[in-house]
């Protein structure tokens, strides 16, 4: 079966299309092996092909028309003889098989061809692949005339002014340089510089991603924010603690004060009552040494002094003996309230009811340390100069007892004051506090 035999068979349709497939595709292939820059035989081989079918396609055309269409017709009262040109009379004698298997080869050759552009366009670089390379970048690219006409920006940068415009860049003259842009998912720093290239200039854009930058910037800002708070507190505090210092301070001095003038007052009273109880070199050195101190005219020194035993003394010198029962506290802490207790208790015994003996109970209960003061004398005397100390009203806290109580419940303990028959003040303190 010839090639014109076959026309108004499935075979001739098959031959035509196949024709037309393979001079489309024959065009194609040109056209990429053209674009890698390769003047090599596949692009000749690709284009004489694309030539070739072309040729094919108008025979096979051809014959067709005349297989199906008279060779006579009638035009306008003359009759014209249509006859097949010498060319595409010889392909349609031609068998179809012979044709069918020469579009198969070419087919295949069709193949190897794409098989062989794909590895090509792989290991080559093209305008097209460097265009490629950069809108797969993840960082927005864009090139611009010196007006800000863009002639080239990537795809990451069309879809970032997409996001902020709702069109695609086009002009970059309004973009300043570190504008910093928020899409709802990244955060974008823009950097436009001028590049030269084939003696022209550009300006080159760049979108970098900062996401992380701007978080971590975010919170930077947000922890100073913290730290400046925290210094303002700080600060307050400091004024605050620098207040309770001197408040504290202002405190054990009127307290000493008002222990060591009374203690004074005190012995000399009692020296001038019962001169013959007290030793008078003992009790000049003590009266001395009092008020120097008071007087702040002697020269200090760092060595420590024990208030415990100091108090003691001070007791002894206004003719108050203190009995100390149950242990002893090591804590200097603790020694100090006992002795500041002491101080006090000694000089309301003597000064208020005329005693001369102070009970001190220490014990330790759990957790708890608990300091019993009782002073002896005549309760009818106590109640007749302290008025205010009867059964019927509270006992008005002023000055020493005041102060004691202060420092006590500074240190985060507690006092209590019973005066029945004798005067008793009870100073509980948390063991470890």
């Amino acid at each position: 079966m010839t090639v014109w035999e076959s026309m108004n068979t499935v075979l001739g349709e098959l031959l035509i299309s196949f024709a037309m497939l393979l001079m489309l595709y024959a065009g194609y292939l040109f056209m990429a092996f053209y674009m890698l820059g390769r003047k090599e035989k596949n692009t000749f081989i690709s284009i004489v092909l694309f030539v070739l079918y072309f040729v094919v396609f108008y025979m096979m055309l051809d014959g067709k028309f005349h297989y199906v269409e008279p060779d006579y017709y009638y035009y306008m009262d003359v009759d014209y003889i249509r006859t097949w040109p010498k060319v595409t009379a010889a392909f349609c004698s031609l068998p179809a098989v012979l044709v069918l298997i020469f579009e198969v080869i070419t087919a295949v050759y069709m193949v190897w061809g794409t098989m062989y552009r794909i590895k090509l366009r792989k290991e080559s670089l093209t305008r097209t692949s460097i265009k490629e390379a950069i809108d797969l970048l993840p960082t927005g690219v864009a090139f611009a005339e010196p007006d800000g006409n863009v002639v080239f920006a990537n795809v990451t940068m069309n879809a970032i002014f997409q996001s902020r415009y709702g069109n695609k860049l086009t002009d970059i003259s309004n973009i300043d340089n570190n504008t910093i842009y928020f899409d709802g998912t990244k955060t974008w720093q823009f950097t436009p510089e001028n590049i030269e290239c084939d003696g022209k200039t550009y300006i080159q854009l760049t979108a970098n991603d900062i996401t992380e930058e701007a978080k971590i910037n975010e919170e930077l800002q947000e922890n100073n924010k913290k730290l400046k708070e925290i210094r303002n507190r700080l600060e307050i505090y400091n004024r605050r603690a620098e207040q309770i210092t001197i408040s504290r301070e202002l405190l054990n001095a009127r307290r000493q004060v008002h222990s060591e003038t009374g203690h004074i007052l005190l012995a000399s009273r009692h020296y001038l009552e019962h001169p013959e109880s007290i030793d008078e070199d003992t009790f000049l050195s003590t009266l001395k040494h009092t008020n120097i101190h008071l007087l702040k005219e002697y020269e200090e020194d760092d060595t420590e002094i024990d208030q415990l035993a100091e108090a003691v003394e001070m007791a002894k010198a206004i003719a108050v003996r203190v009995k100390i029962n149950g242990m002893i506290p090591e804590t200097t802490k603790f020694r100090d309230i006992l002795a500041a207790a002491i101080n006090e208790c000694a000089t309301n015994t003597q000064k208020h009811a005329d005693g001369d003996t102070l009970n001190v109970t220490t014990e330790e209960k759990e957790d708890t340390i608990i300091f019993t003061l009782t002073g002896n004398g005549e309760p009818h005397k106590r109640d007749k100069s302290l008025s205010d100390t009867t059964p019927e009203k509270p006992i008005r806290e002023t000055g020493g007892l005041a102060s004691l109580r202060t420092l006590v419940e500074n240190a985060g303990g507690t006092m209590e004051i019973k005066a029945e028959e004798d005067f008793t003040v009870i100073i509980s303190m948390k063991n470890g506090s």
